[in-house]
């Protein structure tokens, strides 16, 4: 059974009634949003809880990080607290498989025996190895989040350069505190559990002491695995020199890819100097599905943990599918380092850009399907490349991005993908302009060979419970589109990110389209306070659930050329219980908003909200964060567009700070419920 990822019942009742047809055809169909997938999702709250199980709920905004609720899907959970405690649901589907979104407190391990119809049919070990990430406490270094045990290694009494690099103790701020596990429970595509059935969850080791959390479970049918397609090579140990003997062996041959059989391909490098496994072009890397080829890293016992392995391209007309990815990073590419700390030397060993499943430059035609990347820094790092499509993907539990097609990627598609629980944005296009010595006039740091991003599509793609940053985001370039999309749960961070302040980064131009989406429950509350640093999370400032924001007027790489934002279009979105904001839009001084325009927007606050659309000082360089406030500026045209709800009324459908009353407009372009500009 294939079903869209799901959204609230508020939200489709919402669609249903707006009609939800981006076409200009009346008579058109309603275009589905969000992926398609083949499991079916029951929430934890939405089962039947018995013995001392409890609801964990946040009934309105704001919802925090490190809260059980507040990193829980639909900002709802049920813990486990005893031995006889249970949540059980009737199932829908036909399923062999079940995957369980939990939590368990710190440095802790526990199990949870799945039952069906009363028979015990598999144990999950769930433990905290790949959760509970802690930072500073204003949260200033979200991106050097660290586990516990590198944490504990923080110099007890910092200097006062520590603080700058965000080591002031405590180190309390927790999130990231919720892990997946999962089962296959038949290897030959029958079903084990049928609609009818009742599958419970039970935790042995439940207690005072060891509550076990549970977010939500999914039923999957998993097909038999695949067989070898004809002429291809295949596999014939599961490490990565036999996979690499395999490429080699395709190429003499002249044949078409290879083959692995259903196992786990550990990548244990020949070579730790080249940790990465090049392939070919014009091959194929096909999987035997991605619940039964995974490729991972050598146990940490043997490695530790954060170990870099993963695929590059080294030509055009590569593909790769149906397999997984599961890596062992816990933290984001940086880590305190005691003995240069003791020796009085910079603290942080800090790689960031590794720990990629796929990354570097991706040539022409690459295909990407059915892929299942867990545990990874990102996903997909795609620094260039065309006609490129990545089709039914899964992204979960990545410390960074999703996927970030990047430096000059074009005429490219990301189709009925999904993500949750990334790091980072979870879908994201960012004209990128490599940082480099190679000289370009006055500017010795920058070269920009790649150009802007252009005529990349995202479609139908869900993202949901994203940590630190957006479900959708472009940065800079012209004609890209994301569409027909869902986001959800967002935790620190906007649904949607409309940005160019990456410096060095290619403008906004041409028409930069976000057509027919769901924004739910997204926004928060910044990492950062009026006074730049410090304070605590009431003084925080907030995000709206959808973002614009004009920064870097000038490109570094032509030093007086300005960058403009421009060419801005959202059609009907549908933005449900924003955390704050429905919309923040935000500049930086010497830039504007020019050519924006917003078309059946529909915002409703009900649960959650404190204003429609919002416009204010957005406290970020140029001038540094501590000059001033600085007037948002430009305009956007409204038209076709509502803000509703309960929460909703005269005062609070849209709020401008006292620096940008007079320099920015929401202009009113007919069929709202307002009039008059604002």
């Amino acid at each position: 059974m294939i079903r869209p990822t799901l959204v609230s019942l508020c939200a489709c009742l919402l669609l249903a009634a707006c009609g939800d047809k981006p076409s200009d055809n009346p008579n058109d169909p309603p275009v589905p949003r969000g992926a398609s997938v083949p499991w079916d999702e029951y929430e934890a709250e939405a089962g039947v809880s018995s013995g001392g199980a409890t609801l964990e709920q946040t009934t309105s905004g704001p919802w925090l990080e490190g809260t059980l609720s507040g990193e829980a899907s639909g900002r709802k959970a049920v813990t486990l607290h005893g031995p006889n405690d249970a949540v059980e649901w009737t199932s829908r589907v036909k399923a062999n498989s079940v995957l369980v979104r939990y939590s368990v407190p710190d440095e802790t391990e526990a199990h949870l025996d799945v039952y069906v119809n009363d028979a015990k049919v598999a144990t999950l070990t769930v433990n905290s190895d790949f959760a509970w990430l802690y930072t500073g406490p204003n949260n200033t270094e979200t991106h050097n989040a660290l586990p516990r045990q590198q944490v504990d290694e923080l110099p007890q009494n910092p200097s006062t350069n520590d603080e700058n690099f965000g080591l002031r103790l405590p180190w309390n701020s927790a999130h990231h505190i919720y892990d997946e596990a999962h089962v296959l429970l038949a290897t030959d595509g029958r079903e084990t559990i049928n609609p009818g059935d009742v599958v419970k969850i039970v935790s042995p080791d439940a207690s005072a002491q060891l509550p076990v959390t549970l977010d939500f479970m999914d039923l999957e049918l998993v097909p038999a695995p695949l067989s070898a397609p004809a002429d291809y090579v295949v596999v014939s140990d599961f490490t990565e020199a036999a996979v690499v003997r395999a490429l080699q062996e395709a190429v003499d041959g002249r044949k078409p890819g290879i083959f692995l059989p259903p196992g786990d391909y550990v990548m244990s490098h020949a070579n730790p100097a080249i940790p990465k496994v090049y392939v070919p072009a014009g091959l194929t890397v096909q999987g035997a599905g991605m619940w039964y080829t995974r490729f991972v890293p050598p146990p940490p016992q043997q490695v530790g943990y954060n170990y870099e392995f993963g695929f590059r391209l080294s030509g055009d007309n590569i593909t790769f599918q149906d397999f997984a990815i599961f890596g062992s990073w816990r933290n984001r590419a940086a880590r305190y380092n005691k003995d240069a700390a003791d020796l009085g030397n910079y603290p942080w060993d800090s790689y960031d850009g590794i720990g990629r499943a796929f990354d570097r430059y991706m040539h022409n035609n690459a295909v990407f399907k059915r892929l299942w990347i867990e545990r990874m820094i990102v996903g997909g790092w795609v620094e260039g490349g065309n006609n490129l499509l990545w089709q039914d993907c899964r992204f979960r539990n990545t410390l960074a991005d999703g996927i970030n097609l990047c430096n000059g990627t074009t005429n490219s598609r990301i189709v009925n993908c999904t993500a949750r629980n990334n790091g980072d944005d979870a879908f994201a296009m960012w004209s990128a302009i490599t940082w480099d010595k190679s000289p370009i006039k006055d500017t010795p740091w920058v070269h920009q060979p790649e150009g802007p991003n252009q005529g990349n599509v995202i479609e139908r793609c869900t993202a949901g419970l994203i940590w630190r940053a957006a479900g959708f985001a472009i940065y800079g370039g012209h004609d890209n589109v994301i569409k027909d999309s869902v986001v959800y749960d967002t935790l620190r961070y906007p649904g949607i990110t409309v940005d160019n302040e990456f410096a060095p980064q290619h403008e906004f131009s041409g028409l930069t389209t976000l057509q027919n989406m769901t924004v739910e429950r997204c926004g928060g509350r910044m990492w950062w306070d009026d006074d730049g640093v410090h304070g605590d999370e009431s003084t925080r400032r907030k995000w709206g659930a959808i973002w614009l924001f004009a920064a870097n007027p000038y490109s570094p790489a032509e030093p007086y050329s300005p960058i403009r934002f421009q060419g801005i279009r959202l059609k009907d979105i549908d933005i449900i219980d924003p955390v704050h904001y429905g919309v923040l839009v935000q500049t930086t001084q010497g830039q504007r908003v020019e050519d924006t325009e917003f078309d059946g927007i529909r915002i409703v606050m009900d649960q959650s909200g404190d204003f429609g659309m919002v416009a204010n000082d957005s406290h970020k360089a140029p001038p540094s964060p501590l000059s001033g406030k600085i007037a948002t500026t430009g305009s956007i045209t409204i038209k076709n567009s509502s803000i509703t709800g309960h929460r909703a009324n005269s005062g609070n459908l849209f709020s401008k700070d006292e620096v940008s009353t007079e320099t920015f407009s929401f202009k009113d372009g007919g069929g709202n419920i307002w009039t008059g500009d604002r």
